[in-house]
């Protein structure tokens, strides 16, 4: 299936079931990543038909020699709609797969047995087959986030597969790590937010960077990466100054309230606890630091002993205090 040319000559060749699409497959170059999953007509750069078997096959002499990122796809919009649907890229009637190819480069992607379409791939491009591990690598770790409540059990399996996926990244072509890079800083998703808090406890992007440098130095990709990365540093710098700028007024609020509270109770309090107590309650507040009990101080003050325990609660909420030792250690004027 796989045509063994002389010439330097690409071939991308794979079979769908030609009644679920439009009759038409698609290749285009990626040249922005943060379109890595749409239909963008700029990036289109072949199309072909389907046969009556549902096979396609692009192939030619114009890629480029070092390796870039291509996206196939197939679509079931008819030919009056695909303007409208692919307005803004996310066309919800498409399937596609990313590889990474050359112009020397042989792809085929063959149907399974179920129908299903894009999951395999047979290449002479290792890279294309380091995608699907990193897109295997992501669904097993979506399959752990089922059922997880706890920030931090989500934070712990974030780190965890992480630091998986940058592990097999270090170890392909840079391309790859590339594509694990998009995704783990995609913005409508809880990774991007995780990527920036984790941002310098990794060398896995300055690493990408220089590998990028040194092989893919005009890329388009590479450019955009290199301002990206900028980005999120400055952008984690400026999340770490907030976060310790709160520390520190948190710090400096407890200490400034510890001081008004010492304050309070060592000199502002005692003038204005008189001034907050009924004339019935001074008395009693005064028989409490005589030692009085409440019964001798219902006899004295010619009262029930449920109104001297009322009084009493009143004495401890406006004061601030939760027992008779506390009264007693009041100094008041």
């Amino acid at each position: 299936m796989l045509p063994v040319s002389a010439l330097s000559q690409y071939v991308f060749e794979g079979q769908v079931d030609p009644s679920d699409w439009n009759g038409q497959a698609y290749l285009s170059e990626i040249k922005d990543y943060r379109k890595l999953n749409g239909v963008f007509n700029e990036q289109l750069i072949q199309r072909v038909p389907l046969d009556s078997l549902g096979i396609f096959r692009f192939s030619g002499n114009s890629l480029s020699e070092a390796n870039k990122l291509y996206r196939i796809h197939v679509d079931r919009c008819a030919s009056y709609e695909q303007d409208l649907n692919h307005f803004t890229g996310n066309c919800e009637h498409s399937k596609a797969m990313i590889i990474i190819a050359n112009n020397k480069d042989s792809i085929s992607l063959p149907q399974r047995f179920d129908n299903e379409i894009f999951c395999e791939a047979i290449s002479t491009n290792e890279a294309t087959l380091a995608l699907l591990k990193v897109d295997s690598i992501m669904e097993a770790m979506k399959y752990e986030f089922v059922g997880l409540r706890s920030e931090t059990a989500v934070n712990n399996l974030l780190d965890t597969w992480t630091k998986r996926l940058h592990e097999f990244g270090a170890e392909q072509d840079p391309l790859v790590g590339l594509y694990i890079y998009t995704t783990l800083t995609d913005r409508s998703t809880i990774f991007y937010d995780h990527h920036l808090r984790s941002l310098n406890k990794t060398d896995f992007y300055d690493t990408l960077k220089t590998r990028l440098e040194d092989q893919y130095p005009e890329a388009a990709t590479s450019k955009q990466y290199f301002k990206e990365l900028q980005a999120d540093k400055s952008l984690a710098k400026m999340e770490e100054a907030v976060d310790h700028s709160n520390l520190y007024l948190g710090g400096g609020v407890l200490v400034l309230l510890l001081m008004g509270v010492g304050y309070f109770y060592g000199r502002k309090r005692p003038g204005k606890i008189k001034a907050a107590l009924t004339p019935q309650e001074e008395k009693i507040l005064q028989l409490i630091k005589e030692n009085k009990t409440n019964k001798e101080i219902a006899s004295e003050l010619f009262i029930s002993h449920s109104t001297v325990k009322s009084h009493v609660n009143n004495i401890y909420r406006k004061l601030g205090v939760t027992s008779r030792d506390e009264i007693k250690s009041l100094t008041i004027r």
